[in-house]
Parts: structure tokens; C-alpha cells; sequence
């Protein structure tokens, strides 16, 4: 069975957790489950520009990828972040994370986004293999300051 590329729906909050957990612990951060539960809200609320796909396999998600369109300075009509990806370990290698992305950048196109854009770290170099083949390496550094944290 192939594996079907959709968006998000509420129903598939108990199957996307597990995949969230996984993404999170890969990149060794926590959560508590109160932002867990409002990133799912937004998710679903239609006023929020942050929208989910969900790859599913049969009655299996196997993976998922969040993107948030948002203007931009440099294009007329505005920007789309993929802010998250993940494949359950057992799928990479398989073609999800790029039906993922394929699926991401026609629903951006749809809304309009003229460009879609991602980072990940440095050194994940099997996620890297993937995006230098679709997208090619880029001299784009990204820096980030927490404004939760004084000085």
C-alpha cells in the first residue's frame, strides 16, 4: 500500500504524538505536554497559519511535517517554513520525508508562498543527504536568540 500524504486532522492526535515525542528526543529537547497540546490546537484552528501533513501508511502515521506561511519582505506574497519534520526511524530511506516535503511545497504554492524554507542541524547529515538533493546546500547561516532568558 502506498503511502498517502494528507493534512492533519483531529483524529490523528494519538498516533502524531508518539512521532512528536520521537522528533523532539532527536533533537534533545522537552516540552511540557501544555505546549504539546496548544502546537496540536494550532494545528487544527484554521485562524492559525500552522498547518500539519500527516503520512500514513494503511491505518499507520509514519510521519508528519509542520509548516507556517507568514509575509515576507523580499516576495510579494510571503514565505513558507517547514518548522518540523519526522519519519518514524523504521520509514527513512523509504521516500516519506520527500513525499513530505513534495506535499509541503504544493500546499505552499497553493497558498500562495513563492519560496519554502528549512534548517536542521549541522550534523544531521541523513536528513542534509535529502535536502542537498531536493533543495542544494545553502550559504544561508541561521542564528537564534531566546528572548525567554535575561541577558
Amino acid at each position: 500500500m502506498a503511502t498517502e500524504i494528507r493534512p492533519a486532522s483531529a483524529e490523528d492526535f494519538e498516533a502524531w504524538l508518539p512521532l512528536w515525542q520521537g522528533y523532539l528526543a532527536f533533537y534533545e529537547s522537552d516540552l511540557p505536554r501544555e505546549r504539546t497540546d496548544l502546537t496540536w490546537s494550532r494545528i487544527l484552528d484554521p485562524a492559525f497559519p500552522i498547518n500539519c501533513l500527516v503520512a500514513q501508511d494503511g491505518k499507520a502515521i509514519v510521519g508528519f511535517a509542520t509548516f507556517v506561511t507568514h509575509p515576507s519582505t523580499w516576495l510579494e506574497v510571503g514565505d513558507c517554513y517547514l518548522e518540523d519534520l519526522f519519519v518514524a526511524p523504521d520509514r527513512r530511506g523509504g521516500g516519506t520525508g520527500r513525499a513530505l516535503i513534495d506535499a509541503v511545497a504544493d500546499a505552499a504554492r497553493q497558498l500562495g508562498c513563492e519560496r519554502l524554507y528549512w534548517t536542521t542541524q549541522s550534523g544531521n547529515d541523513r536528513a542534509r543527504a535529502l535536502y542537498d538533493a531536493i533543495a542544494g546546500p545553502s550559504d544561508i547561516v541561521r542564528y537564534r536568540l531566546d528572548l525567554t532568558r535575561q541577558g
